[in-house]
């Protein structure tokens, strides 16, 4: 005898929890989007889908009070909305367009026709919830085929869902084909016995609140990192994380690597600020970052060094890899900048750089640094807008128009 008696828990029980759970989640996603406006657009779809499960659930409870066949098709219609949500919402946690998983509604389209047909032609109960579950199975096999990239990353909440949602897809398929009684009607055997589907449902829709916000707060703390690690105005590294990092990349080079390091400086951008203002100043620098991090390649390090100079490691450059790097720089500010006026702004570069190959240690990073800053000067004196490469230590320098 149990020392403490409960009620048994009956399908309007289960579904009672399941829409009350659905609910207050669904109540925090939209609270807490309005705090995190980076992921506003995924919490928001979130809080959607649980309130369409939050309708499912209610809906089931009102079948007896609903006419004829709005006692099938509401529920089923929610259920099928609710995953098709969901699945927009994990496309949009992932950072990019949630149009793929927009596809999922021609998978609940196809399945609310055929229902309706199989309604109208009066099917048996069996076949109306064997095209269900087949709707349903087909839609979550969907997900776990849009959910693939996610999975990649072998992370835990990862793989967890998608584990989840090929093993509720295999469910619900199977119970399709298997054409079974009535799933929602209870009977003696027990709650995983007589409502195994309502079971999985509740387990899947649980599960996946949880990984989703698993998989929420990974991303927050990565966005976190990115700003602390980037400069808010240009996007590339601030100067103390692009020290670090190249300082990283030299310890670990092998000897005879060949490396550029470059100093790039805005011309007469004090010309630009008295003349346009800050703001337009802004538009500037942050035109002139994306000219950079547009020309170099993924495994090099662009960083703002200050003001409106710019510092970069490019990794296997010897001086022929570094003059056509330079000459490419100069060639696209040949492109004036276009601002929203309709006039059209002149900018150029100045830019010094030098070559070493790695010996047996790397060479201290602010001795690089100054090399190619003292060959920026020499770019200066000789006129702005052209190259100068630092030849070597002690050496003079190249010019390179």
């Amino acid at each position: 005898m149990p020392l403490l008696p409960a009620p048994p828990l009956t399908p309007s029980a289960l579904f009672v929890f399941l829409g009350l759970f659905a609910l207050l989640t669904a109540t925090f996603s939209w609270s807490a989007a309005h705090g995190m406006p980076g992921f506003r657009r995924p919490l928001r779809l979130w809080a959607l889908a649980l309130l369409c499960v939050a309708t499912a659930a209610a809906a089931f409870l009102a079948r007896p009070l609903l006419p004829g066949a709005l006692a099938y098709i509401v529920p089923n219609l929610f259920v099928l909305s609710a995953v098709a949500v969901m699945g927009m919402s994990f496309a949009a946690l992932d950072g990019g367009s949630p149009r793929r998983a927009r596809w999922n509604w021609a998978l609940v389209a196809l399945t609310m026709a055929a229902l309706l047909l199989a309604q109208a032609g009066r099917a048996s109960y069996p076949l109306l919830a064997a095209i269900a579950s087949l709707g349903l199975g087909l839609l979550l096999l969907h997900g776990a085929w849009l959910f693939l990239p996610q999975w990649r990353q072998r992370a835990a909440p990862e793989a967890w869902v998608l584990g989840l949602l090929l093993a509720v897809a295999a469910s619900f398929v199977l119970r399709a084909l298997s054409s079974a009684s009535d799933i929602w009607r209870p009977d003696d055997q027990g709650v995983l016995a007589g409502h195994p589907m309502l079971v999985v449902g509740l387990v899947f829709v649980a599960s996946c609140s949880l990984a989703f916000f698993s998989m929420l707060h990974e991303r927050q703390r990565v966005a976190l990192q990115h700003s602390y690690q980037r400069d808010s105005l240009t996007g590339l590294y601030a100067r103390g994380v692009f020290f670090e990092k190249a300082q990283a990349v030299l310890q670990m080079a092998n000897v005879g690597d060949a490396f550029a390091v470059v100093m790039l400086d805005l011309d007469h951008f004090k010309r630009i600020n008295d003349t346009h203002g800050h703001l337009v100043g802004d538009k500037v620098i942050a035109h002139a970052a994306r000219l950079l991090s547009g020309s170099v390649r993924l495994h090099d390090l662009a960083g703002r060094y200050g003001g409106e100079e710019f510092c970069l490691l490019l990794h296997d450059c010897d001086s022929e890899r570094a003059h056509r790097f330079v000459q490419r720089v100069l060639h696209r500010t040949e492109q004036p900048l276009s601002l929203r006026d309709g006039r059209s702004l002149p900018f150029s570069f100045s830019v010094g750089f030098t070559i070493f190959r790695m010996e047996d240690r790397a060479p201290p990073l602010e001795q690089l640094l100054d090399r190619a800053d003292q060959a920026l000067l020499q770019a200066k004196a000789q006129g702005r807008n052209r190259a100068v490469q630092a030849c070597s230590e002690g050496a003079g320098h190249c010019a390179l128009s």
